[in-house]
């Protein structure tokens, strides 16, 4: 039988033992939040964070056949504080193999090249986006945000052999699960207004989350008005249509690549079921281990 990562994120996230049980106070009232801000689209604005201007700047110059990398750098220059944080990360030894430290944006994209200093802004801005307080962040919000960075880097790794950029295949990794940030907002929420003793995860629950995350994620996409090729691809994710768009067949791979990761560190995924992924992904081991390296790598280096 296939491996069933459906639900995985929900279920590594939350009790597993559940799934026979009917929704509890604080699933309701959660899922009667989302579905609120789905149903009325004047509770977006709340709901839904900005997308950094920044960012819009860094994909329209990227978009644009007449522009360079020069004007990339001019827009991460605008903004010294932002540039300041760019450095150390392309100082790490997840991106620098040189000998000297870079000390300068033009050296960071010398040495790393548009598409290593394209990855690190991007991922950077993405990051400030993930409103969730103390608490509720280290319980939901890292998990999403490394979870989100795992499948970037799965779709980097896999864009190659689906003939597609690998900027493009990152980025639509990295924002693939934006709405799971509404949904864990409203969990957060439902938290401070359910006062029992009770925690969600059955698996009616799970099942909504993940259907509701992905026409979120969809429709967050088109309100941020990204360039058409994400938003096709997240729509087609949330369909779950059989004639997807390219980037939309590498997503759904490295998205189910990723969760099946998070179930083999919870020791929730057999051998035999990996083997099987990977012949129906004709993904290799080798490429497995490593993204497993860089996986560890991610983990280390988010808060």
């Amino acid at each position: 039988m296939p491996l069933d990562t459906s639900t995985a994120f929900y279920d590594v996230m939350f009790d597993t033992k559940k799934d026979h049980q009917v929704m509890n106070i604080l699933e309701e009232k959660a899922l009667e939040q989302v579905r609120a801000v789905l149903n009325e689209p004047e509770n977006l604005n709340k709901h839904i964070p900005t997308l950094p201007a920044m960012l819009v700047k860094l994909l329209e110059t990227l978009k644009n056949p007449y522009s360079d990398v020069f004007d990339f750098v001019a827009i991460l220059e605008q903004d010294p504080a932002f540039a300041a944080e760019v450095l150390p990360v392309a100082n790490s030894a997840r991106y620098c193999k040189a000998d000297q430290e870079i000390r300068s944006l033009k050296r960071a994209v010398s040495l790393l090249g548009l598409s290593g200093l394209s990855k690190i802004a991007t991922t950077l801005l993405m990051a400030s986006v993930i409103p969730c307080k103390p608490m509720y962040y280290k319980m939901f919000g890292r998990q999403i945000w490394v979870h989100s960075m795992h499948c970037a880097t799965l779709c980097e790794l896999l864009a190659g052999s689906h003939d597609e950029n690998e900027f493009d295949g990152y980025f639509i990794g990295l924002i693939h699960d934006i709405g799971k940030i509404v949904i864990f907002n409203c969990l957060c929420e439902a938290l401070g207004m359910v006062m029992i003793d009770c925690s969600p995860g059955t698996k009616v629950f799970k099942q909504l989350m993940s259907e509701t995350s992905a026409e979120l994620s969809a429709y967050i996409a088109n309100e941020w008005q990204l360039p058409k090729l994400y938003c096709e691809a997240l729509e087609q994710q949330s369909t779950k249509q059989k004639t997807v768009a390219p980037l939309a067949k590498l997503l759904n791979e490295a998205n189910t690549l990723s969760e099946a990761y998070l179930m083999q560190v919870k020791g929730m995924v057999t051998e035999d079921e990996l083997d099987q992924l990977f012949t129906m992904f004709s993904f290799h081991s080798s490429s497995w281990q490593q993204f497993s390296e860089l996986a560890v790598e991610i983990d280390a280096s988010v808060g």
